[in-house]
């Protein structure tokens, strides 16, 4: 040990810590402060169907205090997220030039409609497992809420990604095909790379694809098979989430470094526009603000122009509305001409 060294107390290194996130807390604040209160650069847009649309949606798992990270952190969400919060940053969020959310509860952006807000939405439905009911039954029903569009769920015992491994992939297209009829924008969600794979070689018909980064919903079989070589280093968390398991569907929580790359190449490589969502691993990617920053500009650059993000958002601490309109002005103005069907 160096002669002039010390060795650094419980006490000193907690003082430290709290002294780093206090920091940290200043360098957001100033952030916010910069973005509300220099000139505003008009918010990235990009057409889907007849709608422009900003190039950020806003997420919907944290409207209902659903974080992905702890039952504690959801608990917290909750019951901050007080409709008036929620309609509150509604608000902000329209001034900063968002105009869309995805999925949210129907009596949240009937509120926030009837207080003179604009706010556009999507909504989400799966074909469901009794087979002797149509796919899409009731989409004509969904589309009068005033959606601008509805996308097959990927998650659960009747998300996309379960009917993919059940072999059944063509239950979610008849869905679709129900969906078109009732008028409005159709979309499928997925978690997994091969399932926009195949719907891209069968040409499926529909407007856009809500393309998660992360290959969230791995079933226990899958992961037991990934880590066979070495099971004792398996993340604590996998197997055990609210969602439940089966051999068709995992609900764990474990987001995989890897994953980003496969899904952003079929980003890319896709005609069709797309709703990128999870890019920051649930909040994974959040402890620094340098994080957030730089996973926003590594997206952007690797989604296609006529692609938009979907972030959820949670303000109790920081507008987080403010930074992350910035980051999208900043990193995700490069759109151009759209694809989507007029």
């Amino acid at each position: 040990m160096n002669s002039e060294s010390k060795p650094v107390s419980a006490g000193e290194n907690s003082r430290r810590e709290f002294f780093q996130k206090i920091g940290t807390l200043a360098a957001a604040s100033s952030l916010v402060a910069n973005a509300n209160a220099a000139p505003q650069q008009t918010m990235p847009m990009v057409r889907f169907g007849k709608h422009m649309l900003s190039r950020m949606v806003i997420g919907c798992n944290t409207l209902g205090g659903l974080s992905h990270l702890s039952a504690m952190i959801d608990l917290e969400m909750h019951a901050y997220n007080t409709q008036e919060q929620l309609l509150a940053d509604f608000k902000h969020a329209e001034e900063l030039g968002i105009n869309c959310v995805e999925s949210p509860r129907p009596q949240l952006i009937q509120a926030f409609h009837e207080r003179g807000g604009k706010m556009l939405f999507t909504t989400r439905n799966t074909a469901p497992l009794d087979e002797s009911i149509k796919p899409g039954r009731g989409a004509r029903e969904i589309a009068q809420s005033g959606c601008i569009a509805i996308h097959h769920g990927g998650a659960g015992e009747t998300g996309t990604d379960a009917w993919w491994r059940k072999g059944k992939l063509d239950r979610v297209r008849e869905w679709c095909k129900n969906v078109r009829d009732a008028g409005v924008l159709v979309a499928v969600t997925s978690h997994r790379p091969e399932v926009f794979d195949i719907i891209e070689s069968q040409d499926w018909d529909v407007d856009y694809y809500m393309t998660c980064l992360y290959k969230y919903g791995r079933t226990p079989a899958e992961w037991e098979k990934s880590f066979a070589p070495n099971p004792g280093m398996a993340p604590a968390e996998l197997y055990h989430s609210k969602e439940g398991t089966s051999e068709h569907y995992g609900g764990e929580t474990a987001f995989v470094r890897g994953d980003r790359a496969e899904m952003l190449k079929i980003v890319k490589q896709t005609k069709k526009p797309c709703f990128v969502y999870k890019i920051l691993a649930s909040g994974r990617l959040c402890e620094k603000q340098e994080f957030v920053e730089a996973t926003f500009k590594e997206t952007f650059a690797a989604i296609k122009p006529s692609d938009t993000v979907v972030v959820g958002h949670y303000t109790k601490h920081i507008d987080q509305y403010a930074i992350n309109a910035e980051y999208v002005r900043r990193f995700g103005s490069n759109t151009g001409t759209p694809t989507s069907p007029a």
